[in-house]
């Protein structure tokens, strides 16, 4: 009979090998895959954290060129510009340097916001008041200069910033507010963020946190949006709670984004510069798909060549398994099986040999193994319950009565304590020999295990005052000290006793009358130890 399939030694062999060369490279692959990962991670990360550094910085540059420009401006303003707006109009439209800055327009606004003393470029659509506004209010409650919030321009509709300057006489009266107004798209200042993203899939997101806006995006329609709350987006909740630098952050959906923040200190800004951490390293799932392909393709001729070389080392194996089936269905008598190698299918063979020929002193061994306890060499609790059956039986025909004995040992777990397993098994060796002289030949003493033991009284006409006396004599035959060596050690026993007559075997079984006599044993016990109880309830006999 050929094996099946998969119980082929070969097919085994080879099946292991093949997963341990798959499972090699594939660790190999995983190790490299995350070094490079680890690599790629922080060569990303410097690389995307530099650019929105650098970004973040032209950003507060500009800012700044625009804040200090503006401040050269308001300081060549003589106070007289403020009470003749058209010398005031003249005057700004002369500024011609400054207004490639402030595409939108240079304004000068009374100290009441009224309507504008002069505006370059000039635009019908300026509203009359500014006292609304927050730079205007920014400018004149804390006469320094301001930048406004990301607003949309009234006078245009596009998203803008506001830098204003409050201009004072020589006796610090507000004569004025000069404001700059730049929109955030236009070319040369913010513009680089605009339909720009790092990777493939990410965006730049310019907020300023106190104003809880978003300035400009990557995407232009966010500009001057409310920012969302920090529970729905952990990226902008991180960076309100002061994260900086390069940091991977799971999103609201779950998603690992790879982010970098920066401050934009002139405005009080942040730059986040986010992209998913899939599309960033790309490159390491690339790399480790080609990994296990290539591993799939080295397997497969791998398996082949190993399935072959198999095949031929193990046909020696294969024979003796043929010598060794066929003796088992009997085709072949039982005789030493050959071999004409010198390896381990012929040490298998030798040791076939060798245990053929101890089978019978096995099982004669196993046989007495299964019916005697090992220590004590008294019957165990199997070949005490096939006596128990057979003796019920028995009396229900002949019309005597049985007794059984259970015994436990008092004080026995103090000795293997204090002395060892070695001494408790001597002490267990002696008391089988004394429990064993209390009893006639046709009776029965066997050990259930530990310190626990069975006596089995036969064929008797009174079973109580058999048992009874064989009870007294074992109380007496375990009184006398144990002698191990140098040491004297004393023991009792609590004997439980269980009876059983010919008209009461009926209805008995092997386990009820162990239990019976297991429970009277445990009522010994609970009376002071060193004594026996009787299950019908008699009282304790004391000892003499």
């Amino acid at each position: 009979m050929w094996p099946r399939y998969g119980s082929s030694l070969k097919i085994r062999i080879a099946a292991v090998a093949s997963l341990m060369f798959v499972a090699g490279i594939a660790l190999i692959s995983f190790f490299v895959t995350r070094i490079l990962h680890g690599d790629m991670q922080d060569m990303l990360s410097k690389q995307q954290l530099t650019a929105t550094g650098y970004i973040a910085r032209d950003i507060d540059a500009k800012v700044a060129l625009r804040l200090e420009s503006l401040k050269r401006v308001a300081l060549n303003m003589s106070p007289a510009l403020f009470s003749d707006p058209a010398a005031m109009q003249t005057w700004l439209e002369d500024r011609k340097a400054i207004h490639t800055l402030f595409p939108t327009g240079l304004l000068v606004i009374p100290p009441d916001g009224g309507p504008a003393l002069g505006d370059a470029p000039r635009l019908k659509t300026r509203p009359k008041s500014f006292v609304d506004r927050d730079w205007f209010i920014g400018a004149t409650t804390t006469r320094q200069p301001y930048i406004s919030r990301p607003l949309i321009a009234r006078a245009t509709g596009d998203p803008a910033l506001v830098i204003a300057i409050p201009v004072f006489d020589r006796q610090q009266k507000l004569l004025g507010v000069l404001a700059g107004i730049t929109p955030l798209a236009t070319p040369g200042f913010l513009d680089l963020i605009i339909g720009a993203s790092p990777g493939k899939h990410g965006t730049y997101e310019l907020i300023a946190p106190q104003h809880g806006l978003y300035a400009l995006t990557t995407d232009v329609r966010m500009a001057v949006t409310p920012l969302p709350a920090p529970d729905n987006d952990p990226v902008i909740e991180a960076a309100l709670k002061g994260q900086r630098g390069i940091k991977v952050i799971r999103n609201a959906a779950n998603a690992e984004e790879l982010v970098a923040i920066a401050e934009i200190p002139r405005a009080n800004w942040l730059l986040i510069a986010r992209q998913p951490s899939v599309d960033a390293f790309e490159p390491v799932s690339n790399t480790l798909r080609n990994a296990l392909l290539i591993t799939a393709l080295l397997s497969l001729p791998s398996i082949v060549l190993l399935l072959a070389i198999l095949n031929r080392l193990l046909q020696p194996m294969a024979n003796l398994a043929g010598q060794l089936h066929d003796m088992a269905d009997g085709s072949r008598p039982m005789r030493p099986v050959e071999t004409h190698t010198a390896d381990e299918v012929a040490d298998v063979a030798h040791s076939f040999n060798r245990l053929q020929s101890r089978l019978l002193e096995q099982e004669q061994r196993l046989a007495q193994m299964a019916h005697q306890d090992t220590l004590t060499g008294l019957p165990n609790r199997r070949m005490i319950d096939q006596r128990l059956e057979s003796e019920l039986r028995r009396i229900q025909r002949n019309g005597l009565g049985l007794a059984l004995l259970f015994l436990d040992i008092d004080g026995f777990k103090p000795i293997n304590d204090a002395h060892g397993h070695q001494v408790g098994d001597l002490v267990l060796g002696e008391i089988a020999c004394r429990l064993h002289s209390t009893v006639r030949d046709v009776d029965t003493v066997a050990r259930l295990g530990g310190d626990e033991f069975l006596i089995l009284l036969n064929d008797t006409e009174q079973p109580l005052e058999a048992a009874e006396r064989v009870a007294q004599e074992c109380i007496h035959a375990l009184a006398e000290p144990i002698r191990i060596d140098d040491l004297a050690i004393r023991i009792g026993v609590s004997i439980g006793i269980a009876t059983c007559t010919g008209l009461e075997a009926e209805g008995m079984t092997v386990q009820r009358l162990v239990n019976q006599a297991d429970n009277a044993m445990y009522q010994a016990k609970a009376e002071g130890r060193n004594r026996y109880v009787a299950h019908d309830g008699n009282l304790p006999t004391p000892l003499l």
